[in-house]
């Protein structure tokens, strides 16, 4: 499709973004409905943040998506931001509505809507690995779901408790654990666990390393980790050994970019196309 003068323009925004297969999902939607935009990157460090924010009106970009490490400090440029973003205290998908700019977070509905594609049990226990952002967009999800038992494996337990004091002040009656990563106690609720996932970068870019002992996996178990690059990372491939079910980091991409979608053009893009494009581009980064 021709870029001219009257094509919209969308983009995501982090340091770094270059890397992102946000723009290659998102270009393959617009071509897909043969609507007249386009979808790119640009690295933005965390102190030019509000000079972008300012570019988007300035420019008239129509829609944005963020990541690290924007999400939290980009809501005090907002005009309006919705419930779920409020509640998460962070914003990943803007929308440029006649000047006003519209915050949202496709982060936690995109992940409840890839578990559900393989299978998302209320009354089952699930571990989380990490406290950060993902952790709470993963760990509100679930809860909003119905889930009531949850442990927090973290590095840090004090960033653990903070989540969970957050979900226990949202949701009372939730049953929160936290455990020290590597910790006996947290491999005993691993070993207890029906699901199994990672929130944090122990396997981003890395084929050696992992949150999870193979040993304490279980064939019964549904192992998801949020990272992509690699997909066989060590997790995921002896989570297959094991026999469990596994759902990589490019199920959260593209469902997260389905929700983003809707919200950017009002419009519904077939799944298949934009994981197709993902995988594509995925094979590509990794020759």
């Amino acid at each position: 499709m021709e870029i001219t003068g009257s094509t919209k323009l969308f983009c995501i925004i982090g340091m770094p973004a270059h890397h992102s297969l946000s723009p290659a999902i998102h270009n393959a939607a617009f071509k897909a409905l043969n609507i007249d935009a386009v979808f790119t990157a640009f690295d933005v460090p965390a102190e030019k943040l509000e000079d972008a924010i300012k570019g988007m009106k300035a420019l008239d970009i129509k829609g944005m998506t963020l990541t690290s490490p924007h999400k939290e400090k980009v809501m005090k440029y907002l005009d309006h931001i919705d419930k779920l973003s409020m509640e998460l205290g962070a914003v990943n998908t803007i929308v440029n509505k006649r000047g006003k700019l519209y915050g949202y977070n496709t982060d936690s509905p995109g992940f409840v809507e890839a578990m559900k594609k393989y299978e998302l049990r209320k009354n089952a226990e699930y571990v989380i690995f990490g406290a950060g952002g993902a952790a709470r967009a993963f760990s509100f999800g679930l809860a909003h779901e119905g889930v009531k038992n949850i442990s927090i494996i973290n590095r840090t337990v004090e960033h653990a408790r903070e989540l969970k004091n957050k979900l226990e002040h949202t949701f009372p009656s939730i049953n929160i654990s936290i455990y020290k990563l590597g910790s006996i106690e947290s491999m005993e609720a691993i070993k207890n666990s029906n699901y199994i996932i990672n929130a944090t970068n122990i396997t981003l870019e890395n084929r050696k390393s992992t949150p999870v002992r193979k040993e304490l996996m279980k064939n019964d178990m549904i192992i998801f980790d949020a990272n992509y690059a690699p997909l066989d990372n060590r997790l995921l491939m002896d989570a297959k050994a094991k026999g469990c079910r596994t759902i990589n980091g490019l199920e959260l991409l593209v469902n997260q970019g389905l929700i983003a979608f809707k919200l950017f053009v009002n419009k519904k893009v077939d799944y298949n196309i934009m994981m197709k494009a993902a995988l594509e581009k995925v094979k590509l980064l990794n020759k």
